[in-house]
């Protein structure tokens, strides 16, 4: 190995989605890669790209990602870039705060108009010195999801636009080799190596690519290490000891072998963020009178309540919600977050919609067909679509009739096929292009208002406080006739 270059090793992951076992192998894996190769005289660094965390693990979903960043650290992270799984799902804040408690950098330049902050937390670049006056820059980018973001009142400027910013930044502080830690997808990642001069490597996740060797575009090295703690991505650079260039360049993607002994460091890491989640999960939120129970192909109470509780909030005519954001009724006595969270884990966040009545029958009609309750959407997490919970409503229906809705009372008063009503749900009910579980087809404009980064759980948990003691809701608001 010449003495008169640097030798640079980055190791890298992205989508990881909280696969805990499979992440304390990479970790065990990773720790001892590193020790190799930095006894062979390389710098070696760590970077993720985004998306280690996932709501599938319980103390996530109940932190809303502040107990995740320990894991991180423990696996030896030095940077990672901003991805989807938290800042879509509870909101760029929450994702902010979590960047706040992690021990590295988290990059997010579309987070950052010039010098001035969008959302605190995040970096658009991190620098490393290597030795001499090399010095590495990392523009890290994030999904480019603006119409999510708007719904945050948040308008972003494109990833290119971005990305030409910052390496020009980059580059005006001496920095050289220019990387960028993306979380865009392959396809993106193509563009910004044709379009963005400057950059040396790509390191990109959110496709969940599986790139052996990498791929080279515009003679830029594209690297992606597939998902779910599956692979520990690797990236070898030769650089010129006075001038940062990059003499030689390789990828690989290495299989963590399934008989590696998970990492002691990060299994105490999961200990730590499962007892912060414990301490949250205790917290007793309200005096229930009843048990509410759950049954996801017939009216139950718990769905009544969260209809109720969804109703109320917005201040709409009715409310409207699938049972399937439900996994568990609520026992009677003092109900606790964890109760809470184990009864309705969904991420879905209340909406208010002005709509027509006769689009009202035609929900209630679709939640009344039996290929669409017994549906299985993938964001339910298990729960099937179910039957439809309502609100201010009540609906006689025939099972075997066609149609099966025969007549709707909104607050005692028919409804009017032709007048306008204010209804309650979540973005879990409207059918869109990509999410056909829901019940409410929504014309254009109709939307009027979502609120974020609320969800359901807290929707119910405010409303519990309000009306503590809470009683069963009444009923029955579907009736056979």
């Amino acid at each position: 190995m010449g003495a008169e270059n640097i030798h640079l090793t980055i190791l890298h992951t992205n989508d990881m989605h909280s696969h805990l076992e499979a992440m304390a192998r990479l970790t065990g894996f990773a720790r001892v890669l590193r020790r190799q190769l930095e006894a062979e005289g390389r710098r070696v660094l760590y970077f993720d790209a985004g998306d280690a965390a996932d709501r599938r693990v319980q103390f996530t979903g109940v932190t809303k990602g502040r107990a995740f960043p320990r894991i991180l650290a423990a696996m030896g992270c030095d940077l990672q870039t901003l991805g989807n799984a938290i800042s879509i799902t509870y909101g760029p804040r929450a994702a902010g705060e979590m960047a706040q408690r992690s021990d590295f950098p988290v990059l997010a330049a579309q987070f950052s108009d010039g010098d001035t902050p969008l959302v605190e937390g995040f970096q658009p670049f991190a620098i490393f010195p290597l030795g001499g006056q090399v010095r590495l820059g990392v523009v890290g980018l994030t999904v480019h999801w603006p119409r999510f973001y708007q719904v945050f009142d948040l308008k972003l400027p494109h990833f290119l636009d971005s990305a030409r910013l910052w390496t020009d930044k980059l580059r005006a502080q001496g920095a050289r080799p220019l990387v960028a830690l993306t979380h865009l997808g392959l396809g993106e990642d193509c563009q910004l190596a044709e379009k963005v001069p400057g950059i040396d490597l790509i390191i990109g996740g959110h496709s969940h690519s599986e790139l052996p060797h990498g791929q080279t575009v515009n003679g830029v090295l594209i690297t992606q290490a597939g998902d779910n703690a599956r692979f520990l991505g690797r990236v070898d650079l030769e650089l010129d000891m006075q001038t940062g260039a990059v003499l030689a360049k390789s990828a690989a993607l290495l299989p963590v072998p399934e008989d590696t002994p998970p990492d002691p460091a990060f299994e105490q890491a999961v200990r730590e963020a499962e007892e912060e989640a414990a301490r949250e999960l205790s917290r007793p939120i309200a005096l229930l009178q009843e048990e509410l129970e759950l049954d996801h192909f017939g009216e139950c109470a718990v769905a009544n309540l969260g209809a109720d509780a969804v109703r109320e909030r917005m201040g709409a005519e009715v409310g409207l919600l699938i049972s399937g954001l439900f996994h568990r009724g609520l026992p009677a006595g003092r109900v606790t977050l964890g109760d809470l969270n184990a009864c309705s884990f969904s991420t879905a966040n209340p909406q208010l919609s002005r709509v027509r009545g006769e689009q009202i029958l035609a929900a209630l009609e679709r939640g009344l067909d039996p290929n669409h309750m017994h549906e299985y959407i993938k964001s339910h997490r298990g729960a099937p679509t179910g039957w439809p919970a309502v609100s201010g409503m009540v609906v006689a229906y025939d099972p075997g009739a066609n149609p099966r809705v025969r007549r709707v009372w909104v607050n005692g008063a028919p409804l009017e096929p032709q007048r306008l009503y204010t209804v309650a749900h979540t973005d879990a009910e409207v059918i869109t292009g990509d999410y056909l579980g829901g019940l409410l087809i929504l014309e254009e404009n109709q939307e009027v208002r979502i609120e974020v980064p609320t969800i359901l759980r807290e929707a119910i948990e405010d409303y519990l406080v309000k009306h503590e003691p809470v009683g069963r809701p009444e009923g029955p608001r579907w009736v056979r006739g």
